[in-house]
């Protein structure tokens, strides 16, 4: 274990991606939570916690998780550089958190992850415009092959008219979150990875109480178990996110998001039965071949760099 420090501290690319896949994890698990909170209410015969409710319980108890950070460093710790940036991030979070909690609500899991793999494209779009990352045209070739990808995984929910209006909500939602990406990046330049974890979790608590006490319904026994872990899943994952986009690119980073879907299909089988489509499994693949046609000068470019020059 040793031996791999040195080469952890002086890849950054690796540890962006283990970084990365680590959040996704996390994530994955609170798609599974959110699903299960739902279904099992129903189950009961109970009225199930609004979206924006379990947005606000998540972000509440994941911000018990960063106490300890807070207090070791003290108030000036909380001090941003960029305040404007967090807030149009935080507000960009929120929105995105709701809507994709209303999609999964009415949509199995597969699916709507897939879904949001138009994230990635929308990104890259935005990398383009306001990052000023390079845009190839292969890179936007793969951008209309996801786009297509995108089409077949939603056939399936149009096919049936009742989940058709759903089936933008996951599409809304990775607009959201896709700007909030962008910001990210731009964040971690001047803020520490705890820091912007920390901001997002601190604000949106009080713009999702709102919604909560006035429309919210108060939790039961069995649901604040699974509240407090999506708490800590989502401290992690944030965590985990923040850390990978300072330690590399975002569009090198992009492939390794496929890690959410595969685990959230897997746990939507087990704990929930639910068998992807075909034309939900050819979509989602469809659209990891664009998300890794768009990564592909950041793979060429790090493994140039490992191969030693001729003689």
């Amino acid at each position: 274990m040793t031996s791999l420090l040195p080469f952890w501290q002086t890849s950054p690319h690796l540890r962006g991606a283990v970084w990365k896949m680590s959040a996704f994890f996390c994530f994955s698990a609170i798609n599974g939570i959110v699903r299960y909170l739902s279904q099992t209410a129903e189950a009961l015969g109970h009225v199930a916690l609004p979206a924006y409710e379990v947005a606000f319980f998540q972000n509440l108890l994941g911000l018990i998780f960063l106490v300890p950070w807070i207090v070791r460093n003290g108030p000036s710790s909380l001090k941003t550089q960029l305040p404007g940036l967090q807030t149009c991030r935080i507000l960009l979070s929120a929105l995105g958190v709701v809507l994709w909690y209303i999609a999964l609500t009415y949509m199995p899991l597969s699916q709507a992850v897939a879904l949001m793999f138009l994230g990635p494209l929308i990104t890259t779009l935005g990398a383009k415009l306001f990052l000023r990352e390079t845009l190839t045209r292969e890179r936007t070739l793969a951008i209309l092959i996801g786009f297509v990808g995108g089409g077949l995984v939603s056939h399936a929910t149009f096919e049936g008219g009742l989940f058709s209006v759903f089936a933008l909500l996951p599409i809304l939602a990775a607009t959201c979150f896709s700007g909030a990406t962008l910001m990210v990046r731009r964040l971690t330049h001047e803020d520490s990875p705890q820091l912007i974890v920390v901001y997002l979790l601190v604000f949106m608590v009080p713009l999702l109480l709102v919604p909560t006490l006035l429309y919210g319904v108060w939790p039961e026994s069995w649901q604040w178990p699974w509240l407090l872990m999506m708490g800590g899943c989502a401290a992690g994952a944030h965590l985990c996110l923040g850390k990978a986009f300072a330690a590399a690119e975002v569009t090198y980073l992009l492939p390794f998001g496929f890690t959410k879907w595969f685990a959230s299909t897997l746990i939507g089988f087990l704990a929930f039965a639910e068998v992807p489509s075909l034309w939900t499994c050819l979509g989602a693949f469809v659209l990891m071949g664009a998300i890794i046609g768009l990564s592909y000068t950041g793979w060429t470019s790090l493994f140039s760099r490992r191969l030693p020059s001729p003689s």
